[in-house]
């Protein structure tokens, strides 16, 4: 059983997808737990601590397989398993990027976070490409090259949601596109080794296919 914060964190996150973080207020988020409001300021100070443990918990699923990689051994990147493993994760966080702009804006404390991170973020991806290049999964690329592939993708993965969202998609096909997004970024960069393993063989196709009986 979860106990008085994990349940805070978790029916936080259940009114932050549904009404959005920014609608949502400490009170409603103590009655939904059936909590006091004082009882609620003992586990969080704020509303922005919430969106902070959630924001970390999120960088943690979704990076977990680029962190797993054997990065001293000729080894492909997970990239099926990534891409549908975080259409999931995308979907049990997709307020973080349905609301971005205004997180940002509102929240000094997570708009420090998330510079933290994206520093970091670039490091990792950096480190990553230059192993697949390595190895033959990607083909040869510049340092420059690398470091706007890196920034694309960040800029990809934070705006396509927003995208396919303002054209009235449900949040599953936003999701399913935002994945294909991503692989169509990341296509034309591999090479045929890459596009010949398992790990990525047949990825657009079950990707487009992914949610159709949900």
């Amino acid at each position: 059983m979860f106990n008085t914060k994990e349940k805070i964190l978790q029916k936080s996150l259940e009114l932050f997808n549904t009404k959005g973080c920014i609608n949502t207020s400490n009170r409603a988020i103590a009655k939904e737990v059936g909590i006091s409001i004082g009882n609620f300021y003992y586990y969080f100070k704020n509303k922005e601590e919430i969106l902070i443990e959630l924001f970390l918990r999120y960088l943690e699923k979704i990076f977990k397989d680029v962190i797993n990689l054997n990065y001293e051994k000729d080894e492909i990147f997970l990239l099926k398993q990534f891409l549908l493993d975080n259409l999931e994760v995308e979907i049990e966080y997709r307020f973080i990027h349905l609301e971005m702009d205004q997180l940002v804006n509102n929240f000094p404390t997570f708009k420090k976070i998330i510079q933290e991170q994206l520093k970091k973020e670039i490091i990792m991806v950096s480190s990553l490409m230059e192993h697949q290049i390595k190895h033959g999964y990607i083909i040869p690329l510049s340092k420059e090259e690398i470091e706007f592939f890196v920034s694309n993708m960040w800029i990809v993965a934070c705006s396509n949601f927003m995208y396919w969202n303002l054209l009235d998609f449900d949040i599953y096909e936003v999701m399913k596109k935002a994945a294909l997004n991503k692989f169509y970024l990341i296509k034309p960069y591999l090479t045929q080794k890459s596009l010949d393993n398992e790990n990525v063989k047949d990825l657009e196709k079950i990707l487009k296919a992914y949610y159709e009986n949900k």
